[in-house]
């Protein structure tokens, strides 16, 4: 068989040329990893099982392979010339006495040629002659002591394929021609190689139902549906590189790159080759996984459009068309695509069933594609690449569930490596609450960047020229307006996701211009919709138009209640059935004074609609309802806390202001409260105070701190300088601690706006953080490390003070704090450091380093809880050049959130406790303290605490769901 070898790439044809010289010259071959090579993939010393048979013997001595490859071939002429010109250049460096390589090692006994070129066996003229030639001349008129040249070229290397089916089976899927699902008896052995047609379907069902982008799921009530491939864009994420190096890519071009390595453990070196991607509410971290999905869909099925049917072969025309659009390639690696929700993987393992991973994958494909069984599937998980992609971790609100999905999914991870399978995960969360459970040491964290105003606009225009293909006035004045909204700051601020481009566009098709706040353009988007549809003719629209306000109530009721059941084990994809419509519907109806026979006639005809679509609600499983988007399901629950007065709007908001789950609830009720009902706003700032003293895990954890930066970020008191100036102060509180990474970035870009927009903050700011420095302690090692990490180099009217701050703490006078600041988020200069052994790294086992601090006679059965809470964490350490031992990071294996003994009487005292007695050079102590107190707190179930407090939430949510109201 043939194989495709270009598709290789030149670091994978250097691994797999690797690998063959492993196997057929014998265990001799030393390998060398990626990086300057000095001019070698691989030597040898000794005698070789190579060349066989060769008149004078097998070879003996020193031999250095060395690979050549070729990215683009364009024919065996021109393809030879190439190569013949690299190995005379390879021949004349060898040598110059005066080149790297020569100086660092001697030259070798024997110089074999690796290519991916094709070499013609024509005698006297073929390419395979012309080598012999070129090289025994060369050698002769260098000078050159090499016993023996030979050259591996494309057909060679291809029959050592089919030789070895061990290194073969490695990179099938990067070197397979043709149509290679149908071919994977040729390629594979046992069960996986029964698959093909099997998976080819699959793959092709998957591919259809995934090509849309329905704009229902932006909450757009026609639920138009547009082609995915032309709607698409590829965001920018920013993430932290293994040499140190802070980068900044196109998140679908970046993860298919990283995919076209194989990542069998067997051919990695121990760094994290999984990926999770860390976005907030509408970024588009799902869109980012149905494009990636589909991307591997079409690789895999481009090549067998002659089985295809026609739609499917028209879509994969279409995708293929245009990845070329979003600067994409197609996968050089053909990975099987898998992408779950999380939230229903969740639902399927509440019950304490043991579902793994690998049985519910086979249990989702059978629905479709009957038959497969997990044993199928864990040999072709050995046998093929696969990608898996797990959707919305923040949709696992409960602790306990999560627990068990993150076990599960660890649990996967570990079965993967044992069968060596070239795996790549690609994980999704929002930041808020996430604590890492995807561990570093596994996954690279990316972190999505919000859309600058020239990539949004260019998303707009795409998104108006599909929705009005036959109006192109109409779009031309849409793309207008949005780019006129571009040009003001504020308006500018709220087209960074996807999700609010998309309403920002659909509102401009019927108005000048949008709002500058995030909830007054939920707000008037939802306005925007409702009157569209009551302006239609119908008797539907007429019910719409004469019922606005128990419609309201409904949407503000069903968003409720789903939020406090998704918080639930088992709800996280929570509906509301059509009975418990009716509950909500007539309840009200009856509080308006309709008597039975009215309310119950009215309340069918409002549900009946609502199980075709009514405005936001629209069909969820069989005769349940929901919301298509979270952020909309939470905007309507905002909705309904603020309904009460001034003071119970305030106890309900007290009581989620913790929880990572009702966060953006939380954000939009207060926007709600700044544009709606001025006369709450000095409640909010007084609320703030309250929420900061509830407990001792608040005052330590500071969450009312995290909602000013949030409230600042939002712009929610942009035209409010006195607010504006209260939430800046509340926020800086922070600089006490130190932070998450997603976290630190966000209060550092939320503090740089604000400087910039009012000059009491920024006064404000500039004392805070220079009084934080010159008191020394945890807080100024927080507080210079942010300076450096996501202020340097930045321009704007904090730039001077930064520098100043900077030269005054961060120089060479500056102590410990300047070496923590300067030594642990420069990576750069500890790996450097490592490297060149001025610097030693060590780990020693948390339990071990914070037990001094830790009085575990306070609580009954202390050490025992103590052991449990942080069995599996170690701390590292590196020992600098000037003898001191510093605290760097924790990685933990056990994972999970410790909910039950973190909830252990008095656990969280001596935690906090010791958090405060650490010294200096254990911060990352009291960070790790710190991290599992907030996500104690932030994981505490909330909604159930919000419905006992409110008698109508209460009555209300016990016709519904009796253990809702009851927990």
């Amino acid at each position: 068989m043939d194989y495709d070898l270009t598709r290789l790439g030149t670091r994978e044809f250097e691994h797999l040329t690797q690998a063959l010289a492993a196997q057929i010259l014998g265990p001799a071959v030393q390998t060398f990893g990626d990086g300057p090579d000095g001019g070698r993939e691989a030597e040898f010393r000794g005698e070789m099982r190579y060349p066989i048979p060769h008149p004078d013997g097998p070879w003996s001595g020193h031999g250095v392979l060395q690979s050549k490859f070729l990215q683009r071939p364009k024919g065996t002429n021109p393809d030879t010339t190439w190569f013949l010109g690299v190995v005379r250049a390879e021949l004349r460096q060898w040598a110059n006495d005066k080149s790297k390589r020569v100086r660092k090692g001697a030259l070798p006994d024997y110089l074999l040629f690796a290519t991916n070129v094709v070499l013609s066996p024509d005698p006297e003229t073929g390419g395979i002659d012309l080598f012999k030639r070129v090289t025994q001349d060369l050698i002769t008129e260098l000078g050159l002591d090499i016993k023996g040249c030979e050259v591996w070229h494309f057909d060679q290397i291809c029959r050592y394929l089919d030789l070895y089916p061990n290194i073969r089976q490695t990179y099938s899927a990067l070197i397979t021609s043709g149509d290679v699902l149908f071919r994977l008896q040729e390629l594979l052995e046992g069960t996986a190689s029964e698959l093909g047609e099997l998976l080819t379907n699959h793959s092709s069902k998957e591919l259809a139902s995934d090509q849309w982008v329905k704009l229902g799921q932006a909450g757009e009530a026609e639920n138009q549906r547009l082609p995915l491939a032309e709607i698409a864009i590829d965001p920018t994420a920013s993430y932290t590189s293994l040499d140190g190096n802070h980068e900044t890519v196109s998140t679908v071009r970046h993860i298919l790159r990283h995919g076209d390595s194989v990542l069998r453990p067997s051919r990695q070196a121990e760094v994290p080759s999984h990926v999770a991607l860390i976005g907030g509410p509408g970024q588009g971290k799902s869109t980012v996984s149905q494009i990636l999905c589909q991307a591997y869909r079409v690789a895999l099925l481009r090549e067998a459009k002659d089985r295809l049917d026609v739609d499917t072969a028209d879509t994969v025309n279409s995708f293929d068309d245009e990845m070329h659009r979003m600067g994409l390639t197609m996968p050089a690696a053909r990975r099987w695509p898998i992408r779950i929700n999380l939230s229903e993987y969740a639902d399927a393992v509440a019950g304490g069933e043991p579902v793994s991973l690998l049985r519910y994958f086979a249990a989702q494909i059978s629905r479709r594609t009957p038959d497969i069984t997990p044993n199928q599937l864990r040999s072709w998980l050995k046998a093929w690449p696969w990608l898996v992609v797990l959707d919305g971790l923040d949709e696992v609100a409960s602790p306990q569930a999560r627990d068990v999905v993150m076990e599960r999914v660890n649990d996967f991870i570990i079965d993967a490596r044992s069968a060596d399978a070239d795996l790549l995960l690609v994980a999704t969360s929002r930041p808020q609450g996430y604590r890492e459970e995807f561990s570093p040491r596994r996954y690279v964290h990316m972190r999505l960047e919000p859309l600058d105003t020239i990539y949004a606009v260019s998303y707009a225009k795409q998104l108006t020229q599909l929705r009005h293909r036959g109006d192109p006035d109409t779009a031309s004045r849409v793309l207008k307006r949005l780019e006129e909204a571009a040009e003001d700051d504020l308006t500018a601020r709220l087209m960074t996701t996807p999700l609010q481009v998309t309403i920002m566009a659909i509102l401009l098709e019927r108005r000048q211009r949008v709002p500058q706040q995030r909830y007054r353009l939920f707000s008037d988007y939802y306005q925007a919709i409702y009157n569209r549809e009551a302006s239609k003719a119908g008797p539907v629209a007429k019910l719409i138009d004469d019922y606005r306000t128990t419609i309201n109530h409904l949407h503000e009721r069903v968003g409720l209640f789903l939020q406090v059941q998704a918080e639930r084990a088992g709800d996280s994809d929570a509906v509301l059935s059509k009975g418990e419509l009716s509950k909500i519907t007539i309840r009200y109806l009856q509080d308006e004074g309709y008597d039975d026979v009215a309310g119950g006639a009215l309340s069918a005809r409002i549900v009946d609609a609502a199980m075709r679509r009514l405005i936001l609600l629209v069909p969820r499983k069989q005769e349940c309802v929901g919301f298509d988007v979270r952020s909309l399901q939470e905007f309507m629950a905002a909705r309904a806390i603020v309904t009460a007065d001034a003071e119970q709007t305030s106890g309900l908001l007290k009581t989620i202001a913790a929880s990572a789950h009702w966060r953006n609830t939380w954000m939009l009720a207060a926007g709600y409260i700044f544009h709606e009902r001025p006369t709450y706003r000095d409640r909010l700032v007084t609320l703030l105070d309250e929420i900061q003293a509830v407990d001792k895990v608040s005052l330590f954890v500071k969450p009312a701190s995290s909602l000013a930066v949030d409230l600042l970020d939002d712009d929610v008191a942009a035209k409010a300088p006195r607010f504006l100036r209260s939430f800046t102060k509340h926020a800086l509180e922070l600089l006490d601690d130190p932070m998450e990474e997603f976290e630190g970035i966000h209060f550092s870009n939320a503090l740089w706006n604000v400087a910039e927009l009012d000059s009491p903050s920024r006064a404000a700011i500039e004392q805070a953080v220079s009084k934080t420095l010159a008191a020394g302690g945890h807080g100024a090692v927080n507080t210079l490390s942010l300076m450096m990490v996501n202020w340097v180099g930045r321009r704007g009217k904090l730039a001077y003070p930064v520098k100043r701050n900077l030269d005054k703490y961060g120089g060479a006078d500056g102590g410990l704090v300047s070496y923590i600041g300067c030594t642990l988020l420069d990576q750069k200069f500890l790996i450097s450091g490592l490297n060149n052994e001025s610097i030693v790294l060590t780990y020693k086992p948390f339990i071990e380093v914070a037990e001094p601090y830790v009085d575990l006679s306070k609580v009954q059965g202390g050490r025992e809880i103590y052991n449990r809470i942080f069995a599996g964490m170690n701390i590292g350490f590196i020992v600098t050049p000037t003898g001191e031992q510093v605290a760097i990071g924790a990685n933990n294996d056990a994972g999970g959130s410790r909910m039950d003994e973190m909830a252990v009487p008095g656990m969280t005292d001596v935690l906090i406790a010791a958090a405060e007695d650490v010294p200096i050079d254990l911060w990352m102590v009291r960070h790790q303290l710190r991290r599992l107190c907030q996500s104690f707190q932030e994981r505490q179930a909330a909604g159930v605490l919000l419905l006992r407090s409110t008698p109508e939430f209460g009555e209300l949510a016990s016709l519904l769901v009796d253990d809702l109201a009851n927990s």
